[in-house]
């Protein structure tokens, strides 16, 4: 019995030694499967950067337009200045137009987010002094922007 234990053991043993590890998977370029992984999510956060870098170089050229985090409704500091700033040409207006934006490829309720974003902002002018009845509110949910626009129609 003791002869057959250690033939079996020697027999599995043996079969260990002909078999070489399993070697890490390789995708593109060499790198490993999970370092491709990693560099495609890197990259992904480098176009979200890019994006809202874009953004935030609209409104320095563009201070109508709001931009927002894509998960946020709520005004953040610049973009309550931004407000601030269209302040005197809001309460000589007849209308403002406030369009708020989302986009629906990456949000679920798309147009609730957007009227949130467009409700906000005209909640930051009417708090300012600007009369609730001549700003109307509206949404765009087809463009891939999250923002609120302030406009000044004549």
């Amino acid at each position: 019995m003791f002869r057959l234990a250690v033939l079996t053991a020697a027999i599995l043993l043996s079969a260990c030694t002909q078999n070489p590890p399993a070697k890490e998977a390789v995708g593109p370029w060499g790198k490993s499967a999970a370092n491709a992984a990693a560099a495609n999510a890197t990259d992904a956060a480098k176009s979200k950067a890019t994006t809202v870098a874009k953004d935030a170089a609209t409104n320095a050229v563009d201070p109508s337009l709001l931009a927002f985090a894509t998960q946020s409704v709520k005004l953040d500091d610049q973009a309550q200045a931004q407000v601030k700033l269209l302040l005197p040409q809001a309460v000589t207006a007849k209308t403002i137009v406030i369009t708020g934006y989302c986009n629906r490829k990456e949000i679920g309720n798309a147009k609730a987010a957007a009227m949130a974003r467009a409700n906000n902002a005209k909640k930051e002018l009417v708090n300012l002094g600007v009369s609730a009845s001549k700003i109307k509110v509206k949404v765009v949910t087809d463009e891939p922007r999250h923002a609120a626009k302030i406009d000044f129609p004549a």
